[in-house]
């Protein structure tokens, strides 16, 4: 397996880690000739970002217009650096910013570290020192050549137990249940992590199996990252709390029985959709924000009020673009958290629906149901079987 390119040039990938970027509260860094600052990211829509910095900040870096300004971000606790030009100042609600356009390659700015893959959960693992003695650790990133371990006891201090080029026997169970038992070498620290080094002397048919399962990682993350994408663009949660704050929640687009709830940030897309079932089914959305979904429902019967917190509905449907909370999160909660009884749908795009249907149905979902591209027939078939089964309509 070759090693990962130290360049970014994939335009939709940038985007991506912009959009983490955003959705993390994490801070990009800007440094412009001697002046160097950390700002929160507001927005990317794939055409500019906006970092939160006051037109103040602006003058004293005497950043002008169409000035070049390096940007450093951390992604997956990979650092990266690239340029963008600088906009002009702007402005979302009451927040100053300074607009900057995307970088058109992101280079890695930590190439000597051993990893490729960053897991969400690193595995847990075991690794010796000269000493013989056995340390706990947890692996925080993986490549071809070896691992990266953080000490599950910071306060050991890494250095103080390893040197440089000393070997030690590294021994990790991935999920799948692959176990690596392998010779390694100390080829770097850094702060509380150690970086290890597989030897010549390591099973090289143990390494080529190791190698798929990192593949076949990198393959589900990025699946997961193209479900998660918003076209659209993003905007820092503040800045949507802010905006939701103005925003009427709950509509009823349709009153009638039986009842469908749609949670979606979209108005245009829950109009369409009210449109296509009208003659058959009332429609409510919700432009969910956080907090119980049934207790957001009174308008429909349900809420604290109601017999049940879910009212006159008798299917609930989750838009894969939402404001502030992933999807699959959202039906989970409504499954598992709330006790729904009612039947849960998650909506999306078609590309790849055979994982998302298992995905959603995994997070307690009845089935995922393709919205993009927009077929009334097929939309109508799948809501008809649904209510059909759950509901006897």
């Amino acid at each position: 397996m070759p090693r990962s390119s130290l360049n970014i040039e994939d335009p939709l990938i940038i985007r991506m880690m912009f959009q983490r970027l955003c959705q993390e509260n994490a801070l990009c860094g800007l440094a412009f000739r001697e002046m160097k600052g950390e700002f929160p990211t507001l927005t990317e829509d794939g055409q500019h970002l906006a970092l939160e910095m006051t037109h103040k900040d602006i003058q004293a870096w005497a950043l002008q217009t169409g000035e070049s300004v390096e940007l450093r971000l951390k992604d997956r606790k990979i650092r990266y650096e690239g340029v963008g030009s600088h906009l002009g100042p702007g402005r979302i609600e009451s927040l100053e910013t300074c607009l900057l356009s995307m970088p058109r390659i992101l280079r890695r700015a930590d190439g000597h570290r051993l990893v490729d893959f960053v897991p969400e959960a690193g595995p847990k693992c075991t690794f010796t020192n000269a000493r013989n003695s056995l340390l706990d650790g947890t692996i925080q990133g993986l490549s071809e050549d070896g691992m990266e371990v953080v000490l599950r006891d910071p306060r050991q201090g890494i250095q103080n137990i390893l040197r440089m080029g000393e070997e030690s026997l590294l021994d990790v169970t991935l999920d799948n249940g692959l176990r690596i038992e392998a010779p390694t070498s100390v080829a770097y620290f850094h702060e509380d992590t150690v970086g290890l080094k597989f030897t010549k002397a390591a099973d090289a048919k143990l390494l080529d199996q190791y190698c798929t399962w990192i593949q076949e990682q990198q393959v589900l993350q990025a699946q997961r990252d193209r479900e998660e994408f918003q076209p659209g663009g993003i905007l820092h949660p503040v800045v949507r709390a802010n905006q939701a704050a103005v925003l009427p929640q709950l509509k009823v687009w349709v009153d009638r029985d039986p009842m469908i709830l749609l949670l979606t940030e979209k108005s245009d897309f829950a109009q369409r959709l009210s449109e296509a079932l009208s003659r058959k089914y009332g429609f409510a959305s919700l432009d969910y924000i956080k907090g119980p979904v049934g207790a957001q429902l009174s308008r429909i019967g349900g809420g604290p009020e109601g017999a049940t917190p879910w009212g006159r509905a008798r299917l609930v449907m989750v838009h894969n673009l939402l404001r502030l909370s992933s999807p699959l999160e959202v039906v989970r909660q409504i499954t598992d958290k709330e006790k729904c009884p009612l039947p849960v749908l998650s909506l999306g795009t078609a590309e790849d629906d055979d994982k998302k249907r298992n995905h959603a149905i995994a997070m307690g979902a009845v089935d995922f149901m393709p919205v993009e591209p927009f077929r009334v027939l097929a939309i109508l078939k799948k809501i008809d079987e649904v209510m059909s089964l759950f509901n006897g309509a």
